[in-house]
């Protein structure tokens, strides 16, 4: 007698259709250290441009993600479409994201922002074809400003995250120059952190900076040029990757 062999539904369903119910979208809070009071260095780059409602108003740089790029892709796009500002080589990270519903007007609207760091001495904005202005804005004068969106949260989110990150990574030279003195490394730190760490003694900022020479990382490579009378400073290089980390927090 044969007997029937045991079959089971078929298991294979074609996947429900996905429909479209958000759209993503990244914006880039770009820091930098600017020329000014100490209190005011740590600047953040503004877009001036019209908002959904219709009104102009200062904002972060951002674009909507296109279907084939990923979310670091649509940030470097975004800085160079909005400020003319090529990022290839910056430093570049996600830092949250905001999907509050009601955050876009014009419908969900989710966005990855991303924090990226520049030194930006010989930088030139240019705005973008819907752009009506560029600015480096002191980040502690972000509150006087009314923002597009939820940017001052943005803003606000990356402030924290730099300042938590300089004390155990190396992200912190990414704002000098190939070459620098420690009193232009220590003013980087001050801005970041706190003003006061630029009347901290020379002899206990190089402590702290210690095992970066020991590794290697930090290099002497020569003396700065100085008008003044007395032994110039000595001038140092970064060699290192700005994602290392430090294997032991800064003490500030």
């Amino acid at each position: 007698m044969d007997v029937p062999l045991l079959t089971h539904p078929t298991t294979e369903r074609c996947a429900p259709e996905l429909v479209p119910n958000a759209l993503l979208a990244v914006d880039v809070v770009l820091f930098t250290i600017r020329k000014a009071p100490l209190q005011e260095a740590l600047q953040v780059l503004l877009v001036h441009q019209r908002d959904p409602s219709g009104q102009d108003r200062w904002m972060l740089p951002g674009v909507l993600v296109r279907p084939t790029e990923t979310f670091a892709e649509g940030a470097r796009r975004a800085l160079a479409e909005k400020a003319g500002l090529d990022a290839a080589t910056w430093y570049l990270e996600q830092l949250a994201t905001f999907g509050e519903p009601s955050r876009d007007s014009r419908g969900r609207v989710a966005s990855i922002a991303h924090l990226a760091l520049v030194r930006s001495d010989d930088l030139t904005l240019r705005p973008g074809v819907d752009v009506r202005a560029t600015e480096w804005c002191p980040v502690r004068r972000i509150g006087e400003r009314v923002l597009a969106f939820d940017h001052a949260e943005m803003i606000r989110a990356g402030v924290q995250r730099i300042r938590n990150k300089v004390r155990y990574s190396w992200v912190a030279f990414q704002l000098l120059n190939e070459r620098f003195t420690l009193p232009e490394l220590r003013a980087v730190y001050a801005a970041i952190l706190d003003p006061n760490l630029a009347r901290l003694s020379s002899g206990n900022f190089k402590k702290a900076m210690r095992p970066l020479f020991d590794s290697g990382v930090l290099q002497v490579v020569g003396r700065a040029a100085t008008g003044r009378r007395g032994r110039p400073g000595d001038l140092y290089r970064f060699v290192g990757p700005v994602t290392g980390t430090r294997e032991r927090e800064l003490p500030w």
